[in-house]
């Protein structure tokens, strides 16, 4: 058993050092392979628009099957690249909010003037329902024919 203090910090120091050895050198590795991927990202991205504006003023002059036939070059691609220049760079822009938003309802509300103005009929109570007929106590009775 370990009875000195001194020899147990000198142990654990042991351990931690190979363990920060380990970690020092995996970051640094890591480090070291994001910055490349970074760099070749780039390059690849630059070769991408090169290539997609090669390609898309060349139209004219090659159409995509024959070009692909003369270079070994996988029509899918040249037509990834031809298409990938005609498109407009960046996001859509997004329209403004206007009172446009009202039609998209699934179902037009009518307006106040609309509901005021339409006549509304309803149907007298039958005597048998013992309710009254408030909506016609107001207007003349019909006149009668015989």
């Amino acid at each position: 058993m370990v009875n000195s203090h001194d020899e147990i910090t000198r142990r654990l120091d042991e351990v931690d050092a190979a363990r920060t050895a380990r970690r020092a050198e995996a970051a640094t590795t890591i480090g070291e392979l994001a910055r490349r991927h970074s760099t070749v990202s780039g390059q690849l991205a630059d070769l991408e628009r090169e290539l997609s504006t090669a390609v898309a003023s060349a139209a004219d002059v090659i159409d995509i099957a024959e070009l692909a036939q003369v270079t070994d070059v996988p029509a899918a691609d040249l037509t990834r690249w031809k298409e990938k220049a005609a498109k407009p760079r960046g996001r859509p822009r997004k329209r403004p909010a206007t009172d446009n938003a009202r039609t998209r309802r699934s179902r037009p509300r009518p307006s106040h003037t609309e509901a005021a103005s339409t006549p509304q009929t309803a149907e007298p109570d039958s005597p048998d329902s013992g309710g009254s007929d408030d909506t016609y106590a107001a207007s003349p009775p019909a006149a009668s024919t015989g």
